[in-house]
């Protein structure tokens, strides 16, 4: 195990006094301590910090949360830090007055390792801190044997896969090469087709390929919520500014400061929220809901939809200038259907993986099954083909997959005069299918399909799906 020095500990706390005492109990234990009286302060310190040492190590070894700071929740700091990919990994301990064991749960639900509640025994929070300590210790050694066997992984990585989308088709291999071409550029991506094709991993890829993959992914489903919370949700809220804004909220916007942000669904935003983004789009500027600070964001914007818009903006529904501030590099992910010669890799792929995953000796497909997959539209696209494998994985009693292994409807033909035409009469036929699969489970419905819950019920309400 590498050693480099005493280890280093962040106080976070507004309380001079508290900060003094810990830091003096600290460093008489050999640890070297660092201080900050706001969150403001603290993800500076942070920052700079990060900046002295290699992307393989954290800036900090354990910071020392107040959950008071001030008019700041500390809990709202841990979620920053917690969800900032560069500082994700550092443990931290939330410092609280609150005895309730709710006010824990939520501190634990949203990333903290522990908490400490005020007043303490010193010997307390230095018993915390060691156990700490040493869990990062075994994580960071365990980090530098999985990097690795990535770097091994990578020098072995197939020619026809691109992190991880995979495909041999020839529309796929321009993608690649495109999304290469325009990696480091700042300029918007549109990314269109059908649900299920895979493109978040080519925002993700577009993200991680360019000179911001050290900087924050922050993901934005926008058909998850309704108007006012969404734009709670993109742009944050101050607090009181609406019943239950019980404090302020940072947005999706302002977290991916530096980095990316992908708006997935975007076709889904109301007309209103459409002219908030348009304005975020023309200057990277935007104020909170509820507030009159205005903020100033470097952000780059990647949206996905699998809906037509030029057919929206026909209806009204899809503001005009918004598309074309949007469409400045617009890429189009083909159906599975039309790439065929990629369905034999992919299922390849995903049968190692859910092999390995559910400790399965699975290895291969009878002929049989290949002759279904290469016949099947795949409505549900990758994901479809995805959760088709996974399935018989499970089911699977020996090494190769059989048709008796595969969803049931797979091995149905269409019923007379019921012939699937439009995308949504797919949709529709593969909602039903796993929904009667999973007896009627919608949570179970949803990760299935691999969508959310809210998203799930949008549809089953488009569709009239009704439990029998």
């Amino acid at each position: 195990m590498e050693n480099k020095g005493p280890k280093k500990i962040l106080v976070v706390d507004d309380e001079k006094e508290t900060v003094e005492m810990i830091t003096a109990l600290l460093e008489l234990e050999g640890y070297k301590v660092f201080s900050s009286r706001s969150e403001t302060e603290a993800l500076k310190f942070l920052e700079v910090e990060r900046l002295k040492v290699s992307d393989s190590e954290t800036p900090v070894d354990l910071i020392l949360l107040d959950v008071m700071l001030g008019d700041r929740d500390g809990l709202d700091t841990c979620r920053t830090i917690k969800e900032d990919d560069r500082l994700k990994f550092i443990p931290v301990i939330i410092l609280t007055v609150r005895a309730s064991l709710q006010d824990k749960i939520n501190g634990l639900n949203i990333g903290a390792d522990d908490y400490l509640t005020k007043p303490f025994i010193n010997e307390e929070l230095l018993a915390k801190v060691k156990v700490m300590l040493r869990i990062k210790d075994l994580h960071d050694e365990l980090k530098r044997e999985k990097d690795k066997n990535v770097l091994l992984a990578q020098a072995l990585e197939k020619r026809y896969s691109f992190g991880n989308i995979i495909g041999k088709n020839a529309r796929m291999q321009k993608i690649y090469e495109f999304v290469t071409d325009i990696s480091n550029t700042d300029s918007t991506v549109l990314i269109q087709g059908e649900s299920g094709t895979g493109k978040e991993l080519i925002a993700r890829a577009i993200h991680f390929n360019s000179t911001r993959k050290n900087k924050p992914f922050i993901v934005a489903n926008c058909s998850a919520y309704s108007q006012n919370l969404l734009e709670s949700e993109l742009f944050g809220h101050e607090k009181g500014a609406f019943t239950g804004a019980i404090r302020r909220k940072t947005g999706r916007f302002e977290l991916a400061h530096g980095g990316t942000i992908f708006l997935d669904e975007i076709g889904e935003i109301s007309p209103p929220t459409q002219i908030f983004l348009l304005r975020v789009l023309q200057d990277h500027r935007f104020e909170r809901v509820g507030g009159e600070e205005t903020l100033e964001i470097d952000v780059r914007v990647i949206a996905a939809t699998n809906k037509n818009l030029t057919e929206e903006m026909k209806k009204g529904a899809f503001r005009e200038d918004l598309y074309y501030r949007l469409n400045v590099i617009p890429i189009f992910v083909p159906p599975l259907r039309e790439r065929k010669d990629d369905i034999a890799l992919l299922a390849s792929h995903f049968l190692k993986k859910f092999s390995h995953e559910k400790e399965k000796d699975v290895t291969s497909f009878s002929p049989e099954v290949m002759q279904i997959f290469l016949a099947h539209s795949w409505p549900g696209n990758v994901r479809e083909l995805e959760n088709v494998i996974e399935h018989a994985v499970i089911i699977a009693k020996q090494e190769k997959i059989l048709a008796k292994d595969l969803p049931q409807y797979l091995l149905q033909k269409p019923l007379s005069g019921q012939e699937l035409i439009t995308l949504q009469d797919y949709e529709k036929v593969l909602i039903l299918k796993t929904l009667e699969e999973s007896h009627w489970n919608k949570n179970q419905t949803a990760k299935r399909l691999k969508i959310n819950r809210s998203t799930l019920y949008g549809k089953l309400k488009r569709y009239g799906l009704i439990k029998p």
